[in-house]
């Protein structure tokens, strides 16, 4: 009898020491905002040390970036770190720059998947301001650290600058995926609803907080009631947009890229480029957050 209340006492112990142990490592998680700021202290630091082997290593493998350039999309950490290698060349505008980034808004969207938005500023030598803009990007955690998964980075512009390239897009890819006609369903329903000037139902097609980064408003805006209020069209405006590329994440959530064209019957086309992330709702895919900026 003595035998089998140690046995059991000591299962007992076993056990409740697990469930410790399990509920330490959960706690020890670091918040959304640590994991953000030191990523952004990661990336500033390489970019400011023009070091394109060092910042490759902030993205995944299967990293895209998405950025006010027609070269992008910029798919792999291989294909990315020859981008940074230009970038930080003697032939480029951006040779000794440095980069000052502002976080506005982070959050953990599923166990493993993180979003951050804010500001950028790129100087020069002497201070000045060669590119700035706004980010919409899109981590993944591994290894005690979120990592890009997507950058999607678009420099602010005084004016929408027309442009005679990519004035017809591509056509759009075929996914296998999960989920993927539920992206192209919302991809469609937003230009329908763009196209009709129908401002409410584009903010229906986010979730009720989700985050709209656009070159089109100075601010990010966040949740459906701002993005419904600050929604503004030009008579005559047309919207198109394909996709590029759709990646499953799991949980529920799903990245997609691609290119938009905007014009006026008589007027000259607008280029850009979008990067968003989405969440799986029934048979619905909505907008965690858009980011989308001109070519330029």
């Amino acid at each position: 009898m003595k035998k089998t209340y140690l046995l059991v006492l000591s299962i007992i112990i076993t056990f409740g020491c697990a469930e410790v142990k399990n509920k330490k490592t959960l706690v020890s998680k670091p918040s959304a905002e640590i994991l953000m700021k030191e990523s952004m202290q990661r990336f500033s630091s390489e970019w400011n040390q023009g070091d394109a082997m060092k910042i490759s290593e902030e993205f995944t493998d299967d990293a895209i970036r998405i950025i006010s350039n027609p070269l992008s999309p910029i798919v792999g950490k291989n294909n990315i770190k020859e981008g940074f290698l230009k970038t930080f060349s003697g032939e480029s505008d951006f040779k000794d720059s440095h980069i000052e980034v502002e976080v506005i808004q982070t959050r953990s969207v599923s166990e493993d998947i993180y979003l951050g938005t804010g500001r950028f500023r790129i100087l020069n030598t002497q201070n000045e301001i060669i590119e700035q803009g706004k980010w919409g990007n899109v981590f993944k955690y591994e290894n005690d650290q979120i990592k890009f998964l997507m950058e999607s980075a678009h420099r602010a512009s005084t004016e929408l600058m027309p442009s005679k390239e990519l004035s017809v897009l591509e056509v759009s890819i075929v996914s296998e995926e999960p989920h993927f006609g539920k992206i192209e369903e919302s991809v469609g329903s937003y230009v329908s609803n763009y196209n009709v000037k129908n401002s409410e139902g584009i903010s229906l097609l986010f979730t009720e907080n989700g985050i709209q980064n656009v070159n089109s408003k100075e601010d990010i805006i966040i949740g459906r009631q701002q993005i419904k209020e600050t929604e503004s069209f030009t008579d005559g405006d047309v919207l198109n947009a394909n996709i590029l590329g759709y990646k499953y994440l799991g949980n529920n959530i799903a990245i997609a890229y691609g290119k938009w064209t905007s014009n006026t019957k008589d007027g000259p086309t607008v280029n850009g480029q979008w990067g968003n992330l989405f969440k799986i709702e029934g048979e619905k895919a909505l907008l965690i957050m858009e980011s989308a900026g001109t070519l330029q």
